[in-house]
């Protein structure tokens, strides 16, 4: 009977404690879920396109953003290439719309696979959350040609007129040694040739794309100055005090400097405005000069066939350029004093770069 009482009350006990203990412990758990997002990330929906090819400077519907919500969704999108943007980059979407991305491929883009990690920031009614996700895609070089028509020249990337940018260069049938023509969409024929017909071998480059060799006629008008009849003050309307302000006189024409051949405006016997200098090294440029100074913009070829173009400063590059190798590619960004830098930047986001 002792064993008895003495089992009731030892059963009895634990009960008690198992009552007062348990409520403080049920909600405990080794490993809790992480609280869920206030949007459902299935609600609004990132969709990328499969594994597709394309040129430089074309564009493919890449992405679909797509909104399951009742409530109207505000969205952007990023990444991390330079030579990649999306159109449009961020916009609002309606209840149960969809909305479908292009990607477009700059002209420079350096061509091959790319597998690209896509961000999507979205808000509604104030809540924000992020969605990720990767394209998958080719890129083939364009195509550049140029054509003579009528004593001009045009230059075609993939079948369509070219765009800023566009080096095109010339050479004598037979030479080696190729020079600076101009840049798209300027392209006049250089201040140092001489007026008449002339026929030349022509070749395009945009970044590591080249154009075949095109052999065009071209023609070079004679520059006539033209007189401008000034009106004379009569001299007795002149007061004897004024000072007469003489303007610095600008002449064109071909003179020694640096070591090399300048051609082009002329100020107190220095190169001043745009002009072109070659030396005979190989190495040459065309662009601004300011009073004996490479300063302001231009495009500078080197020996070893290495072109910047871009802002100079003081016969350097200095500013916003691209230097292009013909073996490593090309380099875009800031430069100071001739040194690179890095890339530009984008205060766009303060949460991506596009």
């Amino acid at each position: 009977m002792r064993k008895i009482l003495l089992g009731l009350v030892i059963a009895g006990f634990a009960l008690v404690v198992f009552i007062s203990v348990r409520p403080f412990t049920s909600n405990l758990t080794l490993n809790p879920e992480p609280p869920q997002t206030e949007v459902p990330e299935e609600e609004v929906v990132l969709d990328p396109a499969g594994f597709f090819t394309l040129q430089q400077g074309e564009s493919y519907r890449a992405l679909q953003v797509t909104n399951n919500m009742s409530e109207t969704v505000s969205f952007s999108l990023g990444h991390e290439h330079s030579h990649l943007t999306f159109h449009p980059r961020g916009d609002q979407l309606a209840p149960g719309r969809t909305r479908e991305i292009e990607l477009q491929v700059g002209h420079q883009c350096p061509p091959g696979e790319i597998d690209l990690p896509v961000y999507l920031r979205a808000e509604v009614n104030g809540e924000r959350f992020g969605l990720e996700t990767f394209i998958l895609f080719e890129v083939t070089p364009g195509e550049l040609s140029m054509l003579g028509d009528d004593d001009t020249i045009d230059v075609l990337w993939n079948g369509e007129p070219a765009p800023s940018g566009v080096l095109v260069t010339y050479r004598q049938s037979g030479e080696d040694d190729w020079r600076v023509w101009g840049e798209t969409p300027r392209l006049d024929p250089p201040e140092h040739l001489e007026p008449g017909n002339h026929e030349f071998e022509f070749m395009a480059r945009l970044g590591e794309v080249e154009s075949p060799v095109a052999l065009l006629k071209v023609e070079v008008e004679e520059k006539v100055a033209e007189e401008e009849e000034e009106e004379k003050e009569p001299e007795e309307s002149r007061s004897a005090s004024a000072p007469r302000s003489e303007p610095d006189e600008i002449e064109h024409g071909t003179i020694p400097w640096d070591g090399g051949t300048y051609t082009g405006p002329i100020k107190n016997g220095q190169p001043h405005g745009r002009g072109f200098w070659s030396h005979p090294s190989g190495k040459e440029y065309q662009g601004d000069f300011v009073e004996g100074s490479i300063e302001g913009r231009g495009i500078m070829v080197f020996p070893g066939g290495e072109e910047y173009r871009g802002d100079f400063k003081d016969g350097v590059a200095h500013g916003s350029g691209t230097m292009t190798h013909p073996h490593h590619g090309t380099k875009s960004g800031i430069w100071e004093d001739g040194s690179y830098k890095g890339e530009e930047t984008k205060d766009d986001s303060d949460w991506f770069k596009n």
